[in-house]
């Protein structure tokens, strides 16, 4: 617009202006320059200018900070994809979790900084004299519980060239006083004599002439039926004549001269183990694949079977079964785990049971003992290889013969107060109550606390650790 002096006045300005210097209409801006004094003009054209070129900036800046907002929320869309995709956290977790010599899972292995707490509860005779004289079925009260620690250490570690690691498992039991309810040096209670009825079951086909003998051997050597021990003396040892007797004459049958329940379970010798690292590779075949399960048993003491049972490659063979100190990964509801403990002279089948989240707030899957486990073979053939026939009758469903495993001195296996047997176990005695909430055995695993190593293996050992784990006697 074109803006000149007013009539009579020499000089004239030229000047550009917006049609909006705070007036509503461009004539009313323009009428409004023409009445003012030149000098005046002139300030008002340089105050239209200078708002012109702030519009101008301000357009300008917002266009920017819409670019910076704009650039900021892709970014922020590209991390978050980025860090859904590629699960940062968890890479963290495998890179630090792999099992190789140094890293943090081999180190948490070889000494697991897991409680594995056992409660011990023990049965006492209320009525022996009654019961030996044969008045009355035997009549027991339950005693405890006994708190004790399991402590593992993995020693003499090899990493060996085909993918397993050979090593030596170390398990020590401590007392855990002020967990415990009583006392286990002060309490007594009246037991059965184990040495005794042990080698009498043992004699029980035998000839007239040796269960004779038997019999005389113990009157002379006053070994007695029932003894009255502390429960410290009947889990950790006791003099006990017959004992002694028998690891004078036979040492490399009874290699010890002082008998106790625990001391006996928990003596699992030197036992050199070696374990797979990865899966099996695709030459493989399959059985060699199944063998190879990662962290499963790749011998034991230079064995891949169990001598002491040969009715059956599945009671025998170490394939897929390992100690449940790591687990394979990716775990799922699906999976089903073997386990062996040379304590409990068998593998043991450990099923899932249900997900949850433990006391301290991590989500778990809890994994148990199925029900038909110690089952005769008649309801559970899968157990007719643990079955010896021409050595003694099956046992009841119940009831899991590990007597090879105990100096053949006959010992069965079972749940807590016979949780899931034969009807015919309670009635030959009084005393017993099985109840599921308190007599199962739960394990509890934390299935993403695991670890990826190079060749896909991974497996979990923070959180996992034995919910209860109940021993009667």
């Amino acid at each position: 617009m074109k803006i000149g002096s007013r009539e009579g006045e020499g000089d004239s300005i030229n000047g550009d202006c917006s049609c909006c210097c705070n007036y509503p209409s461009c004539h009313e801006c323009c009428d409004s320059l023409s009445k003012q004094p030149l000098k005046e003009q002139a300030g008002m054209d340089r105050s239209c200018s200078s708002w012109s070129r702030c519009k101008r900036s301000t357009i300008t800046s917002f266009y920017k900070g819409a670019l910076l907002l704009t650039c900021f929320g892709a970014a922020l869309l590209v991390s978050s994809c980025a860090i859904f995709t590629l699960r940062p956290v968890d890479f963290i977790i495998s890179s630090r979790m792999s099992f190789t010599e140094g890293s943090t899972l081999y180190n948490l292995w070889l000494r697991p900084p897991v409680n594995v707490y056992i409660k011990v509860y023990v049965f006492n005779v209320t009525n022996p004299q009654e019961f030996l004289s044969g008045r009355e079925k035997l009549r027991v009260q339950e005693i405890g519980p006994y708190f004790y620690r399991e402590i593992l250490e993995n020693t003499n570690v090899t990493f060996n060239a085909n993918n397993t690691v050979t090593y030596v498992p170390k398990r020590m039991v401590h007392a855990e006083p002020k967990m415990s309810l009583r006392n286990a040096h002060a309490d007594r209670i009246i037991v059965p004599n184990v040495a005794l009825l042990g080698m009498a079951s043992m004699l029980h086909n035998s000839s007239v002439f040796l269960n004779f003998g038997l019999a005389a051997l113990a009157r002379y050597l006053d070994s007695q039926p029932l003894l009255n021990l502390t429960v410290h003396e009947y889990l950790w040892g006791y003099e006990d004549p017959l004992v002694r007797l028998a690891s004078t004459v036979l040492p490399n049958w009874i290699p010890f001269s002082r008998l106790g329940l625990m001391d006996r379970m928990f003596d699992e010798g030197e036992n050199v183990v070696t374990v797979a690292l990865n899966s099996a590779q695709a030459d493989e075949t399959e059985v060699m694949e199944r063998r190879r399960r990662v962290y499963s048993f790749d011998s034991y003491n230079g064995w891949t079977t169990l001598r002491q049972w040969t009715g059956g490659t599945h009671c025998s063979s170490l394939k897929g079964v390992s100690e449940g100190v790591l687990y394979p990964k990716p775990m799922t509801s699906n999976d089903t785990f073997l386990i062996y403990r040379k304590a409990f002279c068998r593998f043991l089948p450990v099923v899932f049971s249900r997900s949850g989240v433990t006391n301290e707030g991590f989500p778990a899957y809890w994994f148990n003992l199925p029900d038909n486990v110690f089952d005769s073979p008649d309801k559970n053939p899968d157990n007719a290889c643990y079955c010896r026939p021409e050595v003694a009758p099956c046992l009841l469903s119940g009831l899991a013969d590990i007597t090879p495993c105990y100096y053949s001195i006959p010992v069965a296996l079972s749940f807590p107060h016979f949780l899931k047997g034969d009807p015919r176990l309670l009635e030959k005695m009084d005393g017993l109550s099985p109840d599921p909430n308190k007599h199962e055995t739960n394990i509890v695993i934390q299935p993403k606390w695991s670890a990826s190593s190079l060749g896909g293996s991974s497996a979990s050992i923070l959180g996992c650790y034995l919910h209860k784990k109940d021993i009667n006697k």
